[in-house]
C-alpha cells in the first residue's frame, strides 16, 4: 500500500510538471505569435503612406521618370514640412519659361519706349500747331498793316497828283522819290536780277568768281561757317571783289538748327562772328537751311529780328542740286519769263562744280538781255515766304 502511494504521489508530481511544462510552452508560443504579430503590423505600418494629395499638373520629366521606374501617381505635397520651398520654386522654373519671360519683358520694355516716343511725337504736333496759330495770327496782322499803307499810299498819291494838274510845267518829275516809295524800285523795270548761292564756299568758288567777273555780275552768298573755315580766302576774295556775303548756318541740319530759336540764332550768330573775324565784315543777312517755310516760325523770327537779322528766301529755285546735267539753266530762264511779281528777281543756286560746269549759258542769257545782275543789299526788303 505505502508502495503504491509513493508512486502515486510520483505520478501526481511527473503530472503537474508535465502540464505546467506545456502551459509555459503554450504561454512562450504564444508570446512570440503576439510578438512576431505586432512586429508585421509594425513594419505594414511603416510601409503604407500616409493620404497626400494627388499631383494633378506632373511636370512631363516626372510623369516619364515614374513610368521608368514604377512609381506609383500618388506623392507628397509640393511644400511638405521637411523640404525647402525655395529649392522646390527653383526646381519647378523652366529654362524655357525663364527665356520667355525675359523676352515678354524686352517687348514690354519696347513697346513702352515706343508709346514714350509717340508723346514726344504728339508734343511737337502741339507746340508746331500753336506755332502755326501765332504765324497764321501774325499774318492777318500784316495783311492788315498792309491794307492801312496801301490807303495812306493812295492818299498821299492823289493828294501829289492834284498839283500836278494845277501846274502842267511842272509835270516832269525830279529824279529823287519819296521815302516812302524807295523799297518799290529794288527792280527797275524787270531788268535787274539777284543770283545767290548756298551752302559755300567749296573749291569751285573762285572759280565762280573769275566767271562773275568776265560777266561784270555780282552775288551774294550764303556760307556755311565750316566751310568757310576750310576756304578763308575765298570769302576774303568775295568781299574784295565787290559781292555781298551771308550765313546759312552751320550744321544744316534740321535736327539741330530749328532744335528752338536759341539753336537757330546762335548759329547764324556763330557764322556772322567768323565773317566779321575774317574779313571785318558786319554782315546781317541770313539764308534759313530749306527755307523759312515752315521752319522758322513766330518764335524763331522774333529771336532773329531781335538780333537784328534779315532773312532772304528766293522766288526763283534753279535745282541746280537736282539738275546736274545743265537743265537748271533753262529752268531758270523759264521761270525769269513768267516772272510777273513786283518783288526783286531773287535766283537760287549752290557753289556746286555742275554748278558751275553750266553757269556761264545763264550769266549769258541775263547779259544779252539787258539785266543787271546784282548783289544783295541790307536796305533793301527781303523776299520771304509767306
Amino acid at each position: 500500500m505505502k508502495g503504491s502511494e509513493k508512486k502515486r504521489k510520483k505520478l501526481n508530481r511527473l503530472g503537474k510538471m508535465t502540464l505546467g511544462s506545456f502551459i509555459l510552452f503554450i504561454s512562450v508560443l504564444t508570446y512570440f505569435i503576439w510578438d512576431g504579430i505586432a512586429e508585421k503590423n509594425a513594419a505594414a505600418r511603416k510601409n503604407i503612406q500616409m493620404p497626400t494629395k494627388i499631383v494633378e499638373n506632373l511636370n512631363p520629366i516626372d510623369k516619364q521618370s515614374d513610368k521608368i521606374e514604377g512609381k506609383t501617381n500618388i506623392v507628397l505635397d509640393k511644400n511638405p514640412a521637411n523640404q525647402d520651398p525655395k529649392v522646390n520654386e527653383k526646381n519647378n522654373v523652366v529654362p524655357d519659361d525663364k527665356a520667355a519671360i525675359e523676352e515678354d519683358i524686352k517687348k514690354h520694355e519696347q513697346e513702352l519706349e515706343k508709346h514714350d516716343q509717340d508723346m514726344q511725337k504728339h508734343e511737337e504736333k502741339l507746340d508746331q500747331h500753336k506755332e502755326d496759330i501765332e504765324k497764321h495770327e501774325q499774318k492777318i496782322k500784316q495783311q492788315q498793316n498792309d491794307v492801312e499803307k496801301k490807303n495812306e499810299d493812295t492818299k498821299q498819291e492823289q493828294k501829289s497828283e492834284e498839283p500836278a494838274k494845277e501846274k502842267p510845267s511842272e509835270e516832269k518829275p525830279s529824279g529823287d522819290k519819296p521815302n516812302n516809295e524807295q523799297p518799290k524800285v529794288q527792280a527797275p523795270a524787270g531788268k535787274v536780277v539777284y543770283l545767290t548761292f548756298d551752302d559755300g564756299p567749296h573749291a569751285v568758288s573762285k572759280d565762280i568768281l573769275k566767271l562773275l567777273k568776265k560777266y561784270n555780275a555780282k552775288a551774294t552768298f550764303f556760307m556755311l561757317e565750316p566751310n568757310m573755315k576750310n576756304y578763308p580766302d575765298a570769302v576774303k576774295a568775295m568781299v574784295n571783289e565787290g559781292h555781298t556775303v551771308g550765313v546759312h548756318g552751320v550744321t544744316h541740319q534740321v535736327s539741330k538748327i530749328y532744335r528752338s530759336p536759341a539753336s537757330f540764332v546762335g548759329e547764324m550768330n556763330q557764322a556772322i562772328a567768323f565773317i566779321q573775324k575774317t574779313t571785318n565784315v558786319q554782315t546781317h543777312l541770313i539764308r534759313a537751311p530749306y527755307g523759312s517755310k515752315p521752319y522758322v516760325t513766330a518764335p524763331f523770327k522774333a529771336a532773329s529780328d531781335k538780333e537784328k537779322m534779315i532773312l532772304w528766301d528766293w522766288n526763283i529755285d534753279s535745282m541746280d542740286w537736282k539738275l546736274t546735267n545743265g537743265q537748271y539753266v533753262d529752268k531758270v530762264i523759264q521761270q525769269t519769263k513768267q516772272f510777273k511779281s513786283k518783288d526783286p528777281l531773287i535766283v537760287l543756286m549752290h557753289e556746286k562744280p555742275t554748278t558751275l560746269a553750266n553757269l556761264e549759258k545763264l550769266l549769258k542769257y541775263y547779259k544779252d538781255n539787258g539785266y543787271e545782275m546784282k548783289a544783295l543789299d541790307e536796305a533793301m526788303i527781303p523776299v520771304q515766304f509767306k
